[in-house]
């Protein structure tokens, strides 16, 4: 995150077997950053990587989600194990499966109350580049959308 890279030339992406499947130019309608692309990939087995590319080339947002992520879904200890590893590949910190699960627990108790909350107030990790731009690791699931993890500038 916060430097440009070949998504696909990465070891996590490599080793997973992902293949990109569109680039989308941003623009006004779309939500958080209107500039730059978003790039979606795919793996099979229902995950898809979206990683959000600014202007520069930069990454500034990336999301591993399980689509769909329907009433009662729920990652098993291979997928948990895998988001965890995304984070960790994503974001250089440490994430552990079992806060992985608890997160992704606690997103889908808040989005059963309320299907426009993405998930559980409080955030995997919070920290700031040397250059003091903000970055959030979360989870959760979004409507009858996808059940993920996700980290990126900005996010609320």
């Amino acid at each position: 995150m916060g430097r440009a890279v070949d998504v696909l030339a990465t070891d996590f992406c490599r080793s997973s077997g992902y293949r990109l499947l569109f680039i989308r130019q941003n623009d006004f309608n779309t939500m958080g950053a209107h500039d730059g692309q978003m790039h979606r990939y795919g793996v099979g087995q229902g995950w898809t990587l979206e990683v959000d590319v600014r202007p520069e080339g930069w990454v500034s947002n990336a999301r591993l989600l399980k689509l769909p992520a329907n009433r009662g879904t729920r990652l098993n200890a291979q997928e948990l194990n895998l988001a965890a590893g995304f984070l960790g590949a994503l974001t250089g910190r440490q994430f552990s499966v079992g806060g992985v699960k608890a997160c992704i627990t606690a997103g889908l108790a808040f989005q059963n109350r309320d299907p426009d909350v993405y998930g559980p107030p409080s955030v995997l990790s919070h920290w700031a580049t040397s250059a003091g731009l903000p970055y959030k690791a979360r989870c959760g699931v979004a409507g009858a959308g996808p059940l993920g993890v996700w980290a990126g500038w900005m996010q609320e």
